[in-house]
């Protein structure tokens, strides 16, 4: 009959040791600390083990008793978890050994089911609460991030509303001053449009300083996103002349989404300006490209922004959507994560990576499809 005795205590020491020294002292997750924790961590791995083997002799130690200990166990560990990959290698590699090396040899005939189930279920549950709790930890980041945010777009946006409505009032009576007031009405109906997406970008803003897990309202209705697109160009006019940049631009008629115009707007012209930014640090660049296609597929809307500036690096890329990530010496690291909230309220995804020649900024877009365009659809 199996037990904990003397010899099973000193085989299950020499497994966590060995497995400690083997997995752990090269594992990306205790790198910094394997050689303080290293007889903290064989103890710990022990009595994990022995408390296994006994659950294994023991029928009065259900499920939920493994259970439970695992999770306590996994308590421990919860601190020295930063990479999941090798995490759950390690897990893995664990239950291998432990059952080829400790439960074949010591366990046999009707209790052999058990002890493989036991080991299962203790590996995974510890895995599950590393994993829960390190999701928990990330959006408990997720939501400080956003609170100071909103302390600070709160103050922003207080401060910017006394000189929006100065221009706004001082831009009328231009306008109702000059004697030729048709020779500048179409700069003026660009200013004008402008100051009103400031207005709401304000509003979008101080949405920040609000809770996070209360929506704003957003108003959907159809809208082109070629249209969209190609206003957003038609504002960046002289600074892609000043910069000497060329456009290459392909947009497919009927984009169609179910959106809020402003906000899309909002995100292509930070897109566009992020890539005229770039430009701008590298003035001696030549042949300053900057590529954009809306591209329509079935019941998606492609969008791709190119440019051939500098390329972001990969490790920039997985973090440029987070608040307050920046690769600007003046940024603030607010522009494209707002840009992504935007994005997904849309029901949409936004994505940026590097290119041997360049950066390249993929939206896709859920599209609005109508009667007509249904039938057209379902045709092809």
């Amino acid at each position: 009959m199996l037990s904990t005795a003397r010899a099973l205590r000193g085989e299950l020491f020499c497994f966590a040791h060995d497995y400690v020294e083997e997995i752990f002292k090269h594992s990306p997750n205790y790198e910094f600390v394997f050689d303080e924790k290293r007889t903290e961590m064989k103890e710990m791995l022990q009595q994990a083990l022995m408390f296994v083997m006994e659950a294994i002799e023991d029928k009065s130690i259900g499920m939920e008793g493994i259970i439970a200990f695992a999770h306590s166990y996994a308590e421990h560990y919860i601190i020295y978890f930063h990479d999941a990959e090798s995490f759950i290698r390690d897990c893995s590699e664990l239950k291998h050994r432990f059952i080829h090396h400790i439960i074949y040899p010591n366990v046999k005939g009707e209790k052999l089911e058990r002890a493989l189930a036991i080991m299962n279920c203790f590996v995974d549950e510890f895995l599950i609460r590393i994993l829960k709790e390190k999701q928990f930890e990330l959006e408990r980041m997720e939501v400080e991030k956003f609170n100071a945010i909103g302390n600070m777009a709160s103050g922003m946006a207080h401060e910017l509303r006394n000189p929006i409505t100065s221009i706004k009032g001082f831009l009328k009576l231009i306008y109702e001053l000059h004697p030729h007031p048709e020779e500048i009405h179409q700069y003026y109906t660009i200013i004008e449009d402008e100051v009103k997406r400031l207005d709401y970008i304000l509003e979008r803003f101080l949405s920040l300083s609000k809770r996070k897990n209360v929506p704003m309202k957003r108003e959907f209705d159809k809208v082109d996103v070629a249209q969209l697109i190609e206003r957003s160009i038609s504002l960046f006019e002289f600074e892609f002349i000043r910069l000497s940049i060329e456009q290459d631009v392909l947009i497919e008629p009927r984009a169609l989404v179910l959106g809020n115009g402003k906000e899309l707007e909002q995100t292509f012209i930070n897109i566009i300006k992020n890539a005229c930014e770039e430009f701008q640090v590298s003035p001696d660049q030549k042949n300053k490209t900057l590529k954009i296609s809306c591209i329509v597929k079935q019941d998606r809307i492609f969008i791709l922004f190119f440019n051939n500036g500098n390329p972001i690096k990969p490790e920039a890329a997985k973090d440029i959507f987070n608040p307050f990530f920046t690769t600007k010496e003046s940024g603030t690291g607010l522009g494209l994560a707002i840009c992504k909230q935007i994005i997904e309220a849309h029901g949409g995804k936004i994505v940026i990576y590097p290119e041997v020649d360049g950066t390249a900024v993929e939206v896709r877009l859920p599209r609005y499809i109508g009667e007509s365009d249904e039938e057209e659809w379902l045709e092809s």
